[in-house]
């Protein structure tokens, strides 16, 4: 998105709360270059609006109300149908693991609603200038370089979700649970290999612990590629 050639820039809100939405279409009024294009309460009525008209970039919360769809799913769906729109979420959720997840899934920015709403407006910013922005200092746990809350973020950091290969079988042997010695034994490599992977592999996704692993296996699972278990070694 290159926002100097997109004024003013369209900006559609998602959130099931009423006096949340209202906060953030103030704090967006604002800015002159930023035009609120819609205010949605629910996931369906986001997609019906833009299928009608198109926004630049979608500010949406993670958790919807209830029998909506969950927040990581619609972030896949929005990027499916709607590639070329930005994402940032607004949750109150700051858990690493789920803002990994979100970014891996498509977002380009998250914020925290604990933080100052002016930082809404920074995260539109610098993701409009086809950036990436996460709220301090969950930016740091989950290893995405970040400047301070509000500065223009000067370089676009790697991807550091990117699991390798290693790190998806140990992922996998330990859903299947499998401890981290019956891993080592399994693929003839040591414990302080596996533990190095399990490790580097909890790192990208902001896990921080298997507790954590097995409440999110259903998204670990898509991320690892097909939705299901490994059966590698267990036949």
């Amino acid at each position: 998105m290159n926002w100097k050639t997109s004024l003013p820039l369209r900006v559609a809100v998602l959130d099931d709360h009423p006096v949340v939405l209202k906060g953030l279409e103030q704090c967006l009024a604002k800015d002159p270059r930023i035009q609120v294009a819609g205010l949605f309460r629910a996931s369906v009525d986001l997609l019906e609006h833009l299928g009608r008209s198109p926004a630049d970039l979608l500010l949406i919360d993670y958790v919807l109300g209830p029998g909506d769809i969950d927040g990581l799913n619609l972030i896949r769906l929005l990027r499916s149908r709607h590639p070329a729109t930005a994402i940032v979420v607004a949750s109150g959720l700051r858990s690493p693991a789920t803002i990994s997840l979100a970014l891996r899934a498509g977002a380009s920015g998250y914020v925290s609603k604990d933080r100052p709403m002016s930082e809404v407006s920074a995260a539109i910013r610098a993701v409009a200038s086809g950036k990436r922005y996460v709220s301090e200092p969950v930016a740091a746990e989950i290893g995405v370089p970040m400047g301070e809350a509000g500065e223009r973020i000067r370089h676009r950091p790697a991807d550091p979700l990117v699991l390798t290969s290693r790190e998806h079988e140990v992922l996998r042997c330990l859903l299947e649970g499998d401890s981290v010695s019956e891993i080592a034994a399994k693929f003839s490599r040591s414990i302080k290999t596996i533990s190095t992977q399990k490790t580097s592999a909890f790192r990208k996704l902001g896990l921080r612990s298997l507790g954590e692993l097995y409440k999110l296996r259903n998204h670990v699972y898509d991320l690892l590629g097909d939705g299901s278990p490994s059966r590698s070694g267990r036949e």
